[in-house]
């Protein structure tokens, strides 16, 4: 090959890679299950992750065997709450996440106590 053709080979495939490299997303992932004390899958249970320095808000609702998933979080600090009629809110805070990376989280929700009248 003469050197034109491997300069425009090389341009070629430079060209390329950059935009399978730009097609990539700077993102994490946070998932895990909800169950209650007695170890029982929770579903319906409303799981919201808020970024902190950005106030960015992404909800989800846990599925029939209580698992959620957040596939696309930009990298930082998150606080990720729990809330489901009948059990008692719980607040996971100071998650840090970075690029490409995946936390589980496993959480057990108390039920709330009855008011007495």
């Amino acid at each position: 090959m003469n050197n034109k053709k491997k300069f425009l080979a090389a341009l070629i495939l430079l060209t390329w890679i950059g935009a399978l490299l730009h097609g990539q997303a700077a993102v994490g992932k946070i998932f895990g299950n909800v169950k209650n004390e007695d170890g029982d899958y929770l579903s319906g249970v409303t799981v919201t992750a808020t970024h902190l320095g950005t106030n960015a808000v992404t909800t989800a609702v846990t599925e029939k065997k209580g698992m959620f998933r957040f596939l696309a979080l930009d990298p930082g600090l998150y606080q990720i709450s729990f809330d489901m009629e009948g059990y008692q809110s719980l607040v996971q805070a100071g998650i840090h996440m970075y690029t490409d990376q995946t936390v589980r989280l496993r959480i057990k929700l108390k039920k709330k106590e009855e008011e007495i009248k």
